[in-house]
């Protein structure tokens, strides 16, 4: 019995999984004619079994998943979108909520390497993405027939259908394109329609591997783009043809719309109802002022061929005369090899405009040369009528004033009560006029060109004109402006008032500055003093100031025979903050120091830094001495709370001595030094702690300071 190994292989690069349309390899191997070395052993069988299966779970995992893709859109709770104009018809919030449609559409645009495409289904057409922007295969192209699941998009400027999945059911013709004139197209309503309009083929060029042509039809133009396939584009240049294909817009970064193109699904689509000439140049010759005047059998749209000399090249536009009437012709390529003299034929395509008409895409061919033509002399009343217009003029005026910016020079003249500019581009504006002057009397050689037009009945009525200068050197002095003119005499008179009133200004100043002086000599004076008589550091009194004030206390206390206080506070173990924390951490420490102190005493008491790690208090007017004690107890309790600094606690300790006396016995260097003691006391207590002055702390001072200035014995 003939036995067959088959191994098949289908898949769709749109969708995972089988598909009707999918391409399929079927190698077929008869067992008889494989070689025995090729017969597959028992083993190698169970792994290729396995390995067969394997792949077919994937791909049925696959299936299923994409069979259930239009449930899960529909579990959204929307309605499901079925025709191409439901799609269209959404606003921009309506798009963005994710819509699921589900099209039955034929391809009418696409091209291999891009992920989206124009499908109609026979009513309406719109634009459709892939899932995940898969880039089209071969398989999808002009009139597949496809059955599509997605979700609405706001799209860049109108709705689409995007992240789709794709089946291919087959292949029919496209559907007829609804014909469109361009100004209709124009509009942009036919976004994504399926259209056909005629027009004539302006240019032709490849971009970006499409072919990009031109079309337009009156004053209307768009882009059409399709593929190329090796036929010359060159003949499609002045044909007229019809143009079948889908309506997309050009659009700004506001998704505003500023111009229209047209996607052609190949060149079959583009077919020529007239052909181009064969050879431009052998057109007939039509005279410049007939280009635009009614001429009976005239063709609209096709190029037209004009002959003249070559009288001013200005940025990229030729200006020429053919001994009758000037025009501007726009050239399509580089025109710099053309040259005033050069006698040209120019073919091109007439495009109206206001205030000029010009002829656009030109071509030129030069046929000789002819003597440059001279200036024609006018006033600017004639350069005013249009009768100059497009030709080489001179005329004088007044320069009113110069106006530079990055591209050109602007000249604003005056010419018999007439203003008008004369502009020079901006590749030279750099050589240009650097002495020229405001008033000078100048005379202009250039290209007349009316810039502005007024309505009158059915006519059109020069309003302004302009000279467009081809070099500085069309620009003559013929007289430097006086100085003594009406505007400099205004000049001086406002200089002369200006001095008296800087003069009137300039002693108010003064005597206000002299104001000002001696108040800043004072501000600086009590300065200087408050820095002599405070600590930099905490703030506080120095011992000076201190001095003064106990002076004073002591004084009126004799008077009134009140009494007095004196409380000499010092840092326990300061050095050790300083060893271990920094200095700093030391500087912050009497800083807080000096706070709390200050915080711990009365409203008119003085808390003084005499020394570095030492305070007084100076406790004034006491009736009851033992209120000293309260108050240093204020202080010691204020002085035992940790002090944060860089993160960490800082423990600190104060310790106090207190000397109080009564009028009678008051003296300062006596209440100096028994504070001092009473502080020695209270440190050799255990510090922390306050001690009140006693008698008898002066002898145990005594001895102890002699102890510590006696002779030391050092053993051997």
């Amino acid at each position: 019995m003939k036995q067959e190994i088959t191994i098949a292989i289908g898949m769709n690069k749109e969708r995972r999984g089988p598909m009707n349309g999918a391409p399929r390899l079927c190698y077929r191997m008869p067992r008889e004619v494989c070689p025995p070395a090729a017969r597959l052993r028992p083993r190698s069988f169970i792994l290729t079994r396995l390995f067969a299966a394997f792949l077919l779970a994937i791909f049925l995992s696959a299936f299923f998943a994409a069979s259930a893709e239009p449930s899960k859109r529909q579990s959204s709770g929307l309605p499901t979108l079925t025709t191409a104009q439901s799609v269209h018809d959404l606003t921009h919030a309506q798009a963005e909520k994710q819509y699921p449609v589900h099209l039955r559409a034929v391809c009418v645009v696409c091209y291999p390497g891009w992920y989206g495409f124009f499908v109609n289904d026979g009513e309406s057409g719109v634009y459709v993405q892939t899932r995940n922007h898969a880039l089209l295969t071969d398989a999808i192209h002009p009139g597949t027939v496809l059955d599509i699941y997605g979700i609405t998009s706001p799209g860049e400027f109108a709705p689409i259908v995007d992240q789709s999945s794709l089946r291919i059911l087959g292949d029919r013709p496209l559907p007829p394109a609804r014909p469109v004139s361009l100004d209709h197209l124009s509009t942009g309503v036919e976004d994504g329609q399926f259209i056909s309009f005629e027009g004539t083929v302006r240019s032709a060029k490849i971009r970006e591997s499409l072919l990009e042509l031109v079309v337009a039809s009156g004053r209307w133009q768009v882009e059409v783009m399709t593929t190329p396939d090796g036929r010359d584009i060159g003949r499609l240049v002045d044909s007229r043809v019809q143009v079948r294909g889908a309506g997309a817009p050009i659009f700004n970064q506001r998704s505003q719309l500023i111009g229209v193109s047209v996607y052609a699904p190949n060149l079959d689509n583009i077919r020529i109802l007239q052909s181009a000439p064969a050879n431009p140049f052998s057109l007939p010759l039509t005279q410049v002022k007939s280009v635009f005047a009614y001429v009976p059998g005239a063709s609209p749209d096709h190029m037209v061929r004009i002959r003249g000399v070559v009288a001013a090249r200005w940025a990229q536009t030729v200006y020429i005369n053919d001994g009758i009437q000037g025009a501007s012709i726009l050239g399509r390529d580089i025109i710099g090899t053309l040259n005033p003299g050069d006698v040209v034929d120019a073919v091109g395509y007439p495009a109206l405009g206001d205030p000029e008409h010009t002829i656009e895409d030109a071509i030129f061919r030069q046929v000789g040369r002819a003597p440059v033509q001279e200036p024609k002399t006018v006033t600017a009343k004639q350069a005013l009528s249009g009768d100059f217009a497009e030709d080489v003029v001179r005329l004088r005026g007044r320069l009113i004033e110069q106006q530079k910016s990055a591209d050109q020079i602007t000249l604003l003249v005056d010419s018999e009560g007439t203003v008008f500019s004369a502009i020079l581009p901006g590749d030279l504006k750099d050589e240009a006029f650097a002495g020229l002057r405001d008033g000078s009397q100048i005379q202009l050689a250039g290209i007349c060109v009316i810039s502005e037009t007024q309505a009158s009945r059915h006519f059109r009525l020069p309003k302004a004109f302009q000279i467009l200068l081809r070099s500085p050197d069309d620009v003559v002095l013929l007289q430097e402006p006086t100085w003594w003119t009406p505007g400099h005499a205004s000049v001086v008179l406002a200089l002369v008032l200006a001095v008296t009133l800087v003069v009137f200004g300039w002693v108010v100043a003064l005597r206000k500055r002299v104001a000002q002086q001696t108040s800043l000599l004072r501000e600086s004076e009590e300065r200087f003093r408050h820095m002599a008589l405070h600590d930099a550091l905490t703030g506080l009194a120095t011992r000076v100031l201190f001095q003064d004030r106990l002076d004073v206390a002591l004084e009126s206390a004799r008077r009134r025979r009140t009494g007095l206080a004196l409380l000499m506070v010092d840092l326990d173990s300061f050095k050790q903050v300083n060893d271990a924390h920094g200095h700093q951490a030391g500087d912050k420490v009497l800083e807080v120091t000096a706070e709390r102190a200050l915080q711990s005493v009365r409203m008119g008491d003085t808390v003084a830094r005499i020394g570095g790690d030492e305070f007084v208090v100076l406790l004034s007017d006491l009736t009851d001495l033992q209120a000293a004690e309260k108050i240093a107890a204020n202080i010691v309790e204020a002085m035992t709370v940790p002090i944060h600094f860089a993160g960490t606690e800082i423990a600190v300790s104060a310790s106090v001595g207190v000397c109080a006396a009564m009028g009678g016995e008051l003296d300062a260097d006596a209440l100096m030094k028994h504070a001092d003691a009473a502080l020695y006391q209270a440190k050799s207590r255990g510090r922390g702690r306050f001690e009140v002055f006693t008698p008898g702390m002066n002898q145990t001072q005594t001895a102890t300071s002699a102890d510590r200035i006696g002779p030391r014995i050092v053993s051997p």
